[in-house]
């Protein structure tokens, strides 16, 4: 069998092969550790190598890292100052390098859009709950590193979330109040960025409040006490029944003095502290407990829902001024000043002003340069607005272009407008903006909008039995112009004159009208002349003389005859009558209770006895015709407008409806700035409760100052008065002025329910109060019963053509009903029962103004029993009738940003200004949907980054 040895034998046995084999085994050793050697240093090298290129890596995206910070930071900046970022604002990020970096090349920068706008239901965080329209946007950098070659590449996602406010059945910037209402059922979503005081009546009287949606409320909620710090009434709404819906519809009640504080015997530190004129209230510690029941929807201290002007430290009201651009004026707190580039609105503010939304604007100023664009007068052609108390014959006044079809609209007499010192001026233009350089772009169109008329049709009967006819009155040169008048003002938009005014006598001392019975409906005119027989017949022949019969004097009182007379003498021919009157237009005015005394007390009648009223309250009224406008819209008038006219000459052809831009719809801006001294679109008499001493809730612009202006600038005191009957056919210099809406129960606009994304809704505007008069945007609503609001589905017409997103922005709302007549308003200033409300519907979203409500302790002044409360959400729409079990119908959106400038007269109930109505109020879900939104919608914006995403090809 074989032998094995060991090696330590084998080598001990023969020496000369150990020697041998040492050699080998030593070289086998060196070529061994030669290859370990080669490969350790290959292998040292290579990570050398690997080393190198992850540090040149990790500088490489440390750079593109900091390059797509810099760049969201860079986006995030341009959506916050423009909200529409243009193809030059993102050129200019793309070129835009970061310091500290330059030793890469990162010029391979994108940002684009990846997703259009789409409705999109937001799901956590702040906005959860809500929709927005969502567009996704995404950012990719690649920077490279020259002397390594390495590139390194990361993408981020940004959501851009639009969220429209008026998808709120209540939105409040201060606080939300509800006090003691009558039931009050509400739906849609509820938030206030303030705290929310509420208290209610019991079902078992009628009463109760319920809230159908989440309410949110950023600081708390308060049901123990009023916000002026006086108490419940005990038995009343101290056991007031207030109910929030949970998660699954169930409503829950909120018990009375279980709310979020303690106001009623505090203890604790007072969480209004840091606001002396809130009440001291203690946190309540059982709170958290006691929200739970209504699972999430009824919270407090809920984060800030801000629009963008608020981001930027701008006053909301804002949204509702007069623009300002070079070629304007604007206020430098005394007077009238061009604006400049340091003055000049910023864009983001430019872009979010209802002034320059794309639809029309409507201005009257007393001077040119007053009107937007006008204040470089001298170097303007003539075409910038026109002048309405020119040279008209002999008198003053302005005589509308003839249409093309012969349509002749009533020359409007100035003498009853003109003021000294002053003269009247309107413009009216086509307004589209420019994205890029945040500018409105405008094109004058005065002439052609005002050949449709400036004059109210004269009350007639169409079937042709008791009737009044306004004719021209003809002189000696045209015995045959008998033209009817009545026909001629058919198509008037814009209303500032009228003929006769429906309603009861006028007081007769002094006789400044006389008043006639026609189609047994009573009417109030201006009588010049009476006995006067038919045209160019006896008893007036050519001209009118006092020899005539003389009835009412002219303006200033004088019983001569006047310029007035030869420009603008028109007879009224009576078809049921034996003589015919020689009569004048004159201006639409209303008197305005809550503007125009200071506390809701029937005694302002001994005050100022049966004849007289105080000019506080008379507010000068520009009708706007909806209907009408509807019907330009619609392109009723095309085809008949002049032509010769600046802007037929620079577009070589006449208007046509078309030419005036929209978005979505079309936004009406309206803007009367007469008598505005100081400019500053805000009426400057803010002591309110009469006592000359500044009171918190009075400073509604926050400037510390109580505005007062006398007589001779721009606003009366509450003493002042006028007779009635020269009240209500003459015009003021105050700045008191209204835009009221009439005739329209259909709007302008269109629901294609075939194609939603085509709708078009309309929307108007204006730094002035805003009266609506009888239905809008609504023909008729199927009620629910008496307990329970109707839904807005039930509102008519629905879901048809003319089914129009509607909304009203204006610095105060006020309602008239059907049954509103202005010659009520003169006759019995001081007693709403006399002016009696008839039922109403109204549907649109509405963003408006409201007063500061105070403490008792403030002022010993109490403009109503109810102290220095504003009214609340309940009283937010204004009224001036009697609404004792009459209905108002209001679908749509209640949103209320700022303290009102214009009609800021603090609210009264419930004897001289009016009693409320029954209301039937409901959210209008339709809102819901982003196709029918109101034109100019205000947003809330909020941009979402996600982190970054390296990309590795």
């Amino acid at each position: 069998m074989p032998k094995f040895f060991s090696k330590s034998r084998f080598l001990a046995a023969n020496p000369d092969s150990e020697k041998g084999s040492a050699l080998v085994i030593a070289i086998l050793i060196m070529l061994l550790m030669v290859g370990f050697v080669t490969i350790v240093i290959s292998r040292v090298s290579g990570e050398t190598v690997i080393t190198t290129v992850d540090t040149a890596e990790n500088r490489t995206l440390s750079a593109t890292q900091a390059v797509l910070e810099s760049t969201s930071r860079d986006v995030a900046d341009v959506f916050g100052r423009k909200l529409s970022p243009t193809n030059a604002d993102i050129a200019a990020i793309r070129a835009a390098t970061v310091p500290g970096f330059s030793s890469f090349d990162c010029s391979q920068k994108d940002i684009y859009q990846t997703k259009n706008a789409s409705a999109t239901e937001i799901t956590g965080g702040t906005y959860a709950g809500l929709y927005s329209l969502r567009d996704e946007w995404e950012i990719d950098v690649i920077c490279k590193e020259p002397a390594s070659r390495v590139e390194t590449q990361v993408k981020r996602r940004f959501l851009n979330d639009r969220i429209p406010l008026f998808q709120f059945g209540i939105f409040y910037e201060d606080d939300l109040e509800l006090n003691r209402p009558p039931l009050f059922t509400f739906g849609g979503r509820v938030h206030t960025n303030s705290n929310f005081f509420v208290s209610a009546s019991p079902t078992s009287s009628g009463g109760g409040i319920y809230f159908k949606s989440k309410a949110t409320a950023v600081g708390e909620v308060v049901n123990d006490i009023w916000k002026t710090g006086g108490a419940l009434t005990s038995g009343y709404d101290d056991q007031g029944d207030i109910f929030v819906a949970d998660a699954g519809g169930t409503f829950r009640e909120l018990d009375t003095g279980k709310a979020s504080v303690k106001c009623v015997s505090p203890s604790g530190a007072n969480v209004f502290a840091a606001y002396p004129n809130l009440p001291y209230c203690s946190r309540r510690s059982t709170w958290v407990t006691e929200k739970a029941v209504f699972q999430g929807n009824l919270e407090t201290n809920s984060p800030r829902l801000d629009l963008p002007l608020y981001r930027l430290g701008v006053d909301l009201v804002e949204l509702t001024k007069r623009s300002k651009n070079i070629g304007d004026l604007t206020s430098n707190g005394t007077t009238a000043v061009p604006v400049t580039a340091a003055t000049m609105d910023p864009p983001i503010v430019a872009q979010e002003k209802f002034a320059n939304k794309q639809g029309l604007r409507i201005t009257l100023a007393d001077s040119k340069q007053k009107l937007p664009g006008c204040a470089n007068n001298a170097t303007l052609a003539n075409d910038c607005g026109v002048r309405l108390d020119g040279t008209f014959g002999s008198s003053i006044g302005y005589q509308p272009l003839a249409m093309t079809d012969g349509y002749q609209g009533t020359p409007l007499n100035a003498t009853r407008m003109a003021q000294t010192g002053k003269e009247i001026w309107i413009k009216v233009e086509i307004v589209d903006f420019d994205y890029n350089t945040s500018l409105p772009v405008t094109k004058d169109i005065t002439a052609e909008f005002l050949s449709l008329g400036l004059t109210e049709r004269p009350p007639i009967d169409d079937s042709g039995s008791n009737r009044m006819e306004i004719q021209n009155y003809s002189d000696s040169s045209n015995p045959s112009d008998v033209d009817d008048k009545d026909n001629d003002d058919i198509r008037s938009i814009i209303k500032m004159q009228r003929f006769a005014m429906e309603g009861p006598q006028l007081p007769s001392t002094p006789n400044y009208t006389t008043y006639r019975t026609i189609n047994s409906t009573d009417f109030n005119m201006v009588v010049r002349y009476t006995a006067v027989g038919s045209v160019n017949g006896s008893g007036c022949s050519g001209t009118c003389t006092a020899a005539n019969g003389w009835a009412s004097p002219p303006p200033n009182g004088s019983s001569s005859q006047t310029a007035e007379d030869s420009g603008h003498l028109q007879q009224a021919r009576f078809t049921t009558g034996s003589y015919n009157v020689a009569v004048v237009p004159f201006p639409i005015e209303l008197f305005d209770t809550r503007e125009g005394i200071p506390s809701d007390a029937t005694s302002y009648y001994n005050t100022f006895s049966t004849d007289k009223v105080p000019r506080a309250g008379l507010m000068s009224m520009v009708d706007i015709d909806v209907g009408n406008l509807r019907k330009f819209f619609n392109g009723g008038f095309d085809g008949k407008f002049p032509t010769g006219t600046p802007y037929a000459t620079a577009k070589g052809s006449a208007l046509v409806s078309s030419d005036v831009p929209e978005n979505k719809g079309w936004v009406l801006f309206l803007s009367d700035r007469r008598g505005d001294f100081d400019f500053d679109g805000e009426y400057d008499m803010e002591d309110v409760f009469p006592d000359n001493t500044l009171q918190f809730n009075e400073d509604v612009n926050n400037n510390g100052v109580l505005d007062k202006k006398t007589t001779t600038t721009e606003a009366p005191t509450y003493s002042e008065w006028l007779y009635k009957s020269h009240a209500a056919v003459t015009d003021h210099g105050y700045y008191r002025r209204g835009f009221r809406l009439v005739n329209g129960s259909v709007i302008p606009g269109n629901y294609p329910s075939a194609n939603p994304t085509a709708t078009k809704g309309f929307t108007v505007s204006s730094e002035n109060g805003i009266y609506v008069l009888g239905n809008y945007n609504a023909t008729g609503v199927t009620l629910s019963g008496t307990s329970a609001p109707a839904p807005s589905q039930n509102y008519q017409p629905q879901n048809t053509s003319t089914h129009i997103p509607a909304a009203i922005i204006a610095d105060a709302p006020t309602i008239l009903s059907n049954a509103w007549n202005d010659s009520k308003s003169f006759v019995y200033p001081f007693d709403q029962s006399q002016r009696n409300a008839s039922a109403t519907q109204v549907r649109f979203a509405l963003l408006a103004g409201d007063g500061i409500t105070g403490k008792d302790t403030a002022s010993s002044y109490n403009p109503s029993s109810f102290g220095q409360l504003n009214g609340g959400i309940h009283n937010f729409k204004r009224y001036l009738e009697r609404w004792t079990n009459v209905r108002l119908n209001y679908a749509g959106s209640l949103v209320n940003l700022f303290n009102s400038r214009n009609n800021n007269g603090f609210w009264k109930c419930c004897n001289a200004v009016y009693n409320p109505p029954i209301r039937d109020w409901t959210f209008d879900s339709t809102f819901l949907d982003p196709n029918r939104l109101p034109p100019g919608t205000p947003f809330i914006y909020a941009l979402t980054f996600t982190g970054y995403q390296r990309v590795r090809d």
